[in-house]
């Protein structure tokens, strides 16, 4: 599995997010999990004012798959429309829908073959063809064990990575800001009105983050949305928190952030390697206490919006910090309790200026 949220922060902007780690068979970490897609290629964007982002969770290669369909059925959706203005990230999101289900379904049927030699057309007609031959299926008992697997009623344990996979598309139209929600294993393509989303292990850690956000805001404040810096830390902070507390995600964390009001100039970009470490670890400062909120959110601004470069930003961090000794060891990864007695040690012993940003 791996997480993905996404979040808006107005009409014109938002971001999406996705963690790196991903389990074969539930028993061997790979940290080369690549969960985040655009769907349109950015001259297909410039011609009809439109962005979006395929977000997967579960199994790689079937979403892989999917996003091939998907980006192949594009340029028909294109030809149909009358005018840019009829395109929408909904059109998108239904394409992906309909792709999702039908690798899926696939998979089910290349089960079918291997069990039974027929697949799931063959099971409702009630006879497949072998050699130019009818053969009808007439056994009840295989009719029975070959309508449970087509239906899924009766789980079957190889399929089980593939049925659980979701997605989530994310984007902008003419309409602003939009999301779905994708689940085959529900027959759910859902419109996402709050305005965020979580999916894979950990939602439900993020899902807490997000919505103690939202329910911090009244009616006015959410329809107004976050600012950018604001908007940025909530993301990354619904991640670090499922990371923390739920297996299967973990890593360095991606993101792709949406901008409409950059036009074609720049209106998809992704956020990886150092300045998402950095991000992270302006988040983790302030989670642990170590650093002000107002002075991460316009680290965040600054570092990923603004694209100022890493390195004044990482030294402005250790200024900033109320403890750059603990913040050095946090950021290590040593235990929060551990940092204070360590802190203090060195502290004692005058070395303190070892750990500034400058020497970091």
């Amino acid at each position: 599995m791996a997480l993905v949220n996404f979040l808006r922060f107005d009409s014109n902007r938002g971001a999406i997010i996705s963690d790196e780690e991903y389990w074969n068979v539930h028993f061997r970490k790979r940290m080369h999990g690549d969960n985040l897609h655009p769907l349109l290629t950015p001259e297909q964007s410039e011609q009809t004012g439109v962005q979006a982002v395929y977000g997967s969770v579960g199994y790689p290669a079937l979403h892989k798959e999917t996003l091939v369909r998907t980006q192949r059925r594009i340029p028909e959706i294109l030809n149909r429309a009358e005018a840019d203005s009829t395109f929408r990230v909904k059109d998108l999101a239904r394409a992906a829908f309909d792709a999702l289900i039908a690798v899926i379904r696939l998979r089910i049927d290349q089960k079918m073959k291997f069990f039974f030699g027929f697949d799931t057309d063959d099971l409702n007609r009630g006879f497949y063809l072998e050699n130019d031959s009818k053969i009808s299926i007439k056994t009840e008992v295989v009719r029975e064990a070959a309508r449970k697997l087509a239906d899924q009623s009766q789980k079957d344990t190889l399929l089980k990575a593939v049925l659980e996979a979701k997605a989530v598309v994310f984007g902008y139209d003419h309409d602003g800001i939009t999301g779905y929600h994708l689940s085959a294993e529900n027959a759910i393509m859902g419109y996402i009105h709050e305005g965020f989303e979580a999916v894979g292990s950990g939602k439900y850690a993020s899902g807490i983050v997000l919505g103690a956000s939202m329910k911090s805001r009244n009616m006015q404040m959410r329809q107004s949305g976050y600012e950018i810096g604001q908007g940025l830390f909530e993301l990354i902070d619904s991640a670090i928190i499922a990371g923390d507390h739920f297996r299967e995600v973990g890593g360095t964390y991606n993101m792709v952030i949406l901008d409409r009001t950059r036009g074609v100039r720049m209106p998809y970009r992704e956020v990886f390697d150092h300045q998402a470490r950095l991000a992270t670890e302006i988040v983790r400062a302030c989670r642990e206490g170590l650093l002000d909120r107002t002075i991460a959110c316009n680290l965040l601004d600054r570092l990923i919006m603004r694209e100022e470069s890493s390195e004044p930003i990482e030294a402005e961090l250790f200024r900033e910090t109320t403890d750059p000794v603990r913040l050095h060891f946090v950021l290590r990864n040593y235990k929060l309790e551990e940092t204070r007695i360590i802190a203090n040690q060195v502290k004692e012993s005058n070395k303190g200026q070892l750990f500034t940003g400058e020497l970091r």
